[in-house]
């Protein structure tokens, strides 16, 4: 194994048995707090007025802030925090899905060290790194997707520049989270399964990237795979049942708390560096979406290469039972089978299906060399200049969007 430093500093509360418990903790936090919502989900369906009696039982003032967006934008952040600063709050508690909890943040970060601005401190721009602190963070993730709850992440987009781009330290991570399956049950179908899609993606980046080194680390991410292949299609037959919805959740969370990579070498999140250019372009494109589109293509092209056949073959093993002698029928029946659940969920189709054309394919590879490969070129398993990334983006206008059911999965 390689050494690794892991620090998860979020109290984690799961379950709506746990409420009262996160509330009271979120005391410790301060008296004045800043409430985050997005596009007015929480209210239509009766949960925000639940959340602030709770606050408002426990003598905290509650500042509301709605309306973050979907990839949330830094224009609508810097907003948020100019609210905050005015009304000096104590904490920000985030309650949506990871748009709402990435910008909560944001938020945070900026009314701590009095800025105005969130984009000049984002991944290529001149003051990243540069953030000082950030007020406490507590989160109520609504949906099962970015695990944002435990993370010290936040992406940010500006649509005045067609870029999306991270800002991340560990005092961003939240300090609570409350993990309550019963706001899950209402997710739209497609809410669910771009979630379903994003947990994936953060496991199976490492693991196909991060080597041999810890076999432990891949029994880690192989369950959290094989939870997520399982659980979406029970969810889709039963999308109300709080057990299932918790499954999910908790896979979520798990997926990025950094326990899937520790022990392995250090891998680039390539797959996300080039989604997070293609929302960038389009800002309606789901990240999960963005994901499941790039899967089957960013997949073959790494067997293409003769890159991590061998990574490949074993996920096929694990995830799904597949049997080869040799690496290389294996490694390709494994993609083969993986793009059958992609198409069987709702989660297979080009990238021109989802806003991005291919006339922008140049502009979105060029952005993503940019901010995430120095100007140069990013990586996996070895180089991937610009001519490569379009190549990858060229090969999902193969992946038909209608699902003709030829072959079925069983899992």
């Amino acid at each position: 194994m390689n050494p690794f430093e892991l620090h998860i500093p979020t109290r984690i509360y799961f379950g709506q048995e746990k409420k009262e418990s996160f509330f009271d903790q979120l005391t410790e936090y301060g008296s004045n707090v800043l409430l985050v919502t997005g596009g007015g989900s929480v209210k239509r369906l009766g949960f925000l007025d639940s959340v602030i009696k709770s606050l408002e039982d426990r003598k905290i003032q509650v500042v509301l802030f709605e309306g973050i967006e979907s990839n949330p934008h830094a224009q609508t952040i810097d907003k948020a925090a100019a609210l905050g600063k005015k009304e000096k709050i104590d904490f920000v508690l985030a309650f949506g899905g990871g748009s709402v909890m990435d910008a909560s943040k944001a938020i945070a970060g900026l009314i701590h060290d009095n800025e105005n601005e969130i984009w000049p401190f984002v991944l290529g721009e001149p003051k990243y790194k540069k953030m000082k602190g950030a007020l406490p963070v507590a989160a109520i993730p609504t949906t099962a997707a970015t695990a944002s709850e435990v993370t010290a992440h936040a992406v940010i987009s500006n649509p005045e520049v067609k870029g999306k781009s991270p800002v991340s330290y560990p005092f961003m991570k939240p300090s609570a989270c409350w993990l309550n399956p019963a706001y899950h049950t209402t997710l739209p179908l497609t809410t669910t399964r771009d979630g379903a899609s994003d947990i994936i993606s953060h496991v199976i980046e490492n693991y196909l990237l991060g080597g041999n080194d810890s076999p432990l680390a891949d029994r880690y991410s192989e369950g959290v795979m094989e939870t997520v292949i399982q659980t979406l299609p029970q969810i889709e037959e039963d999308p109300e049942n709080e057990d299932l919805r918790g499954r999910m959740m908790w896979a979520s969370t798990l997926a990025l708390n950094g326990m899937q990579v520790s022990g392995r070498k250090p891998a680039p999140f390539t797959l996300h560096n080039l989604e997070h250019a293609l929302s960038g372009y389009n800002h309606d494109l789901a990240h999960g979406r963005g994901l499941a589109t790039l899967y089957p293509a960013y997949l073959r092209w790494l067997w293409e290469k003769d890159r991590v056949r061998d990574r490949l073959a074993l996920l096929g093993s694990r995830l799904f039972g597949i049997e080869h002698d040799d690496v290389n029928e294996a490694s390709i029946a494994f993609i083969s089978v993986f793009e059958i659940w992609l198409q069987e969920n709702g989660l297979y189709q080009r990238l021109s299906d989802v806003g991005v054309p291919p006339e922008a394919f140049g502009d979105v590879a060029d952005y993503a060399i940019k901010t995430y490969g120095g100007g140069k070129e990013l990586s996996a398993a070895g180089s991937l200049p610009r001519e490569e990334i379009i190549k990858i983006f060229e090969m999902t206008e193969n992946q038909s969007a209608e699902f003709e059911g030829k072959e079925t999965l069983h899992v």
